[in-house]
């Protein structure tokens, strides 16, 4: 069966739907540390629409894992005062924005026990994403373009 191709936003930002609700293809082009403007209509598998908040922290995890790790980690283990402090809210909004972004199916949060520089760390939330998130470069904006 083929996939179904919707248009997110008219600057080809395309998500692409497979059959099965994990291979879902979110293509992102970030400028700096921000959500993408690609992103202004993203919405879950459950149908709703996610909050900026959400988005942010979204973006954010995407950075981190793509581009500052470069891909080289499965799942990001970082402390709720990482995410506190680049998103500039509470220790109970960012779990807010983690149960919105596991129930619309983007991430999976496991809290977990870890030991870093020989500390003992509780409850630090491993974030593993779910969905297939792909660079949007100018060669697949020409290819677009070419086609219309």
């Amino acid at each position: 069966m083929r996939p179904v191709v919707f248009d997110i936003l008219t600057n080809g930002c395309n998500f692409v739907k497979n059959n099965s609700n994990n291979n879902d293809t979110i293509f992102y082009n970030f400028i700096g540390n921000i959500i993408p403007p690609e992103w202004r209509k993203l919405s879950g598998d459950n149908g709703k629409a996610l909050s900026k908040t959400s988005k942010q922290l979204l973006s954010f995890i995407v950075f981190r894992l793509h581009i500052y790790y470069n891909k080289d980690i499965d799942e990001l283990q970082e402390s709720y005062q990482l995410y506190e402090d680049k998103l500039n809210v509470g220790q109970r909004r960012v779990r807010q924005c983690l149960v919105e972004l596991r129930d619309a199916g983007f991430i999976e949060v496991e809290n977990r026990t870890i030991i870093k520089d020989n500390f003992k760390l509780r409850n630090v939330p491993c974030i593993k994403l779910l969905k297939n998130f792909q660079r949007f470069t100018e060669k697949e904006k020409k290819e677009k373009k070419l086609l219309i």
